[in-house]
């Protein structure tokens, strides 16, 4: 493992914040000791990308991606719009979840998935309309005056996601939550039938699998790809799914 990808977390704060608006650390370890990120970092990059893309499910159960802007983030939430018109919107109102991801042109990509939230008073969805376009002025080109009521306006403010960074090497990876939902975790962990042979240390595209003191491999979660190469190639099948 690159000897100093423990401390490339903090080497890529500065330059996260300068894009973001952060302020201080954005990282920290869980008591899993597994690496997680502020959520409001992880919004508002998400809102500083502004164009994102947003998939659902349709009637039939298939996938569906558009790409939709992020209109505001306020008190941890995230919010967007859709016109009653839309599939999107249909969507939206019939399984109320979606899922986005966002990409940085640095590769920095963010992803979010989660229950929707839909204000059902006329009032405060003509409220919110008129505060996202205080935000959002360009939207009146597209919905002058009075059509801007056509759209409704949904957030997010529950979910979990995750920061995942491919600008360096090896990759970064760190997760969150909205909300105060438990956090699922993947990836792969060495179970009891390691036997030190070092074949997954060799395979590992991102080198960052190791032995420990005691000839046991151990995976940097925060590094790895979860491609599975290591699970394939462990003689015993030690390496199992979390």
């Amino acid at each position: 493992m690159d000897a100093n990808a423990e401390d490339r977390p903090a080497e890529v704060v500065g330059a996260l914040c300068a894009k973001t608006g952060a302020k201080g650390e954005p990282f920290w370890r869980d008591e899993a000791g597994d690496l997680r990120i502020d959520e409001g970092f992880c919004l508002q990059l998400l809102r500083e990308l502004r164009d994102v893309t947003f998939a659902t499910v349709d009637t039939r159960g298939f996938p569906c991606a558009r790409t939709i802007d992020v209109m505001m983030v306020e008190e941890g939430r995230l919010y967007f719009v859709a016109a009653r018109g839309k599939a999107f919107y249909d969507q939206l109102m019939s399984t109320k979840r979606v899922a986005i991801v966002g990409q940085t042109a640095d590769y920095r990509s963010c992803r979010l998935s989660g229950p929707v939230e839909h204000p059902s008073d006329p009032a405060e969805q003509r409220r919110l309309v008129d505060r996202v376009f205080e935000n959002n002025p360009s939207m009146a080109d597209v919905y002058p005056g009075e059509a801007r009521y056509v759209l409704e306006v949904f957030y997010l403010q529950r979910g979990q996601g995750e920061y995942f960074d491919l600008s360096g090497s090896p990759i970064l990876r760190a997760s969150f939550t909205l909300g105060g939902e438990a956090l699922e975790r993947d990836g792969f962990v060495v179970g009891e039938g390691c036997i030190g042979c070092e074949a997954c240390v060799e395979a590992c595209p991102q080198q960052c699998i190791a032995l420990d003191a005691d000839d046991r491999a151990h995976i940097a979660q925060e590094h790895c790809l979860r491609c599975g190469l290591c699970q394939e190639t462990c003689p015993t099948g030690a390496i199992v799914p979390r």
